[in-house]
């Protein structure tokens, strides 16, 4: 499935800080052509870009994370981390929340994992999810006809065609996947960001998918 990362990429403007969630594969490849397009050059070798795989992501790998990412970059102005972690501990994630709190200008991270279920809510809301878990999944054209009338409705008719999907958080969790590849298609960037804004919510504790997706369809334009 395309992400906002794809429009980022494409604009050059990145967030500070991923977590790409789903298929480590697909996740890795979005990550590698972001690091690419913000170092400007091939990543191979290059003295700004880390890479590393961790089974348990612990204290001290947090610490030296820390202390890398606090370092100047030595080529330019950017340093790019791509993170792949199967698991995080708790002092670890909680370690992490300082350097995302206040990141280091120039400096870009994209954590890899496979589920949210290890990533503590407050890490989760300091950086800018892009769900690969079903990256692959193909929309039939009525789905896509359901979508661009969505977004042709006014904000009335939008309440009334999200109000059976914004009883269940996986439903409307789908739906944003959904309508975010549906705006790609149509090559429409502007409410990526506000999409992704709205799937953060879900996924924090107590997120509720009737408030997020009334919310989204007042403020679409």
């Amino acid at each position: 499935m395309k992400s906002v990362l794809e429009a980022h990429i494409e604009k050059g403007e990145f967030h500070h800080g991923y977590l790409l969630v789903g298929d480590f594969e697909v996740s890795r490849e979005m990550a590698f052509e972001a690091a690419k397009a913000i170092l400007l050059k091939p990543i191979e070798a290059h003295p700004d870009f880390f890479y590393q795989t961790f089974k348990l992501f612990g204290i001290k790998d947090s610490h030296d994370l820390q202390q890398r990412a606090s370092l100047k970059p030595f080529l330019g102005n950017s340093k790019v981390f791509v993170i792949e972690i199967l698991s995080f501990s708790i002092e670890s994630a909680n370690a992490l929340l300082k350097t995302f709190e206040e990141p280091h200008e120039g400096t870009y991270f994209f954590m890899i994992t496979s589920s949210l279920e290890d990533v503590l809510p407050a890490l989760r809301s300091r950086l800018m999810i892009i769900d690969n878990s079903k990256e692959r999944k193909e929309i039939n054209n009525e789905r896509k006809e359901f979508y661009k009338k969505f977004l042709a409705d006014s904000p009335a008719r939008r309440l009334e065609l999200i109000k059976n999907i914004s009883q269940d958080k996986e439903r409307a969790i789908e739906f944003l996947n959904e309508l975010e590849v549906v705006l790609h298609k149509l090559s429409d960037f502007s409410i990526l960001e506000k999409i992704q804004e709205c799937r953060n919510f879900l996924y924090q504790k107590g997120g509720s998918p009737k408030m997020v997706l009334e919310h989204l369809a007042l403020v679409l334009p």
